[in-house]
């Protein structure tokens, strides 16, 4: 993605999450465990247990009790970076973020992934990490996500809905042809 897309997504992005944010009501988003029968959780076990066989040997275990700081600015420079250094490409499979971070491509899985190591090589809590798979007009798609509350967090898009984070709560509230099949992080599965 070059610098000039970017920033004229972000701008149409700042525009509709202000939109977003007149809409009356809330949507609290809670975590819950009712994921067994979804038909990616397969993957994402396998996924998991890759991830922390690597991180094993490389000395870099996750933990859900380390301490670490949720920084807003921090985290739209890392997503920033990632979206203007990894572009979107159409796949089925997804790939080590190692691999997507050498191609400098990757579906939005992908992305999504890479945005939530980086964001944990940035000293981000482990437990505050994840990323969240929606469906909508028979499509799939990836996002990662910070939780920085008990009930919402924010969503890091690679622009197919927004190139700005944006809070789950005001975009889950206004697209509601938008599915959450299942969140994920380096140990958990949950759904919404």
């Amino acid at each position: 993605m070059n610098v000039w897309t970017y920033w004229l997504g972000c701008t149409l992005s700042v525009l509709r999450r202000a939109g977003y944010a007149l809409l009356p009501g809330k949507l609290p988003l809670p975590k819950n465990d009712r994921v067994k029968d979804s038909p990616l959780y397969d993957d994402v076990r396998t996924w998991q247990k890759t991830q922390m066989e690597s991180m094993t040997f490389e000395g870099d275990q996750p933990s859900r009790s380390a301490a670490g700081k949720i920084n807003p600015a921090l985290m739209r420079r890392i997503h920033r970076r990632t979206l203007l250094e990894i572009r979107h490409e159409l796949g089925d499979l997804w790939r080590p973020s190692s691999v997507t971070l050498d191609r400098g491509r990757g579906i939005s899985l992908d992305q999504a992934i890479a945005i939530m190591h980086r964001l944990r090589d940035a000293g981000f809590p482990d437990s505050a990490l994840g990323v969240v798979s929606v469906e909508f007009s028979g499509r799939r798609h990836s996002f990662a996500i910070v939780h920085d509350r008990e009930d919402d967090f924010w969503i890091l898009d690679n622009g197919m809905f927004f190139f700005c984070p944006v809070r789950g709560t005001a975009f889950f509230r206004a697209r509601r042809d938008v599915r959450v099949l299942l969140g994920f992080n380096f140990f958990d599965v949950w759904n919404y």
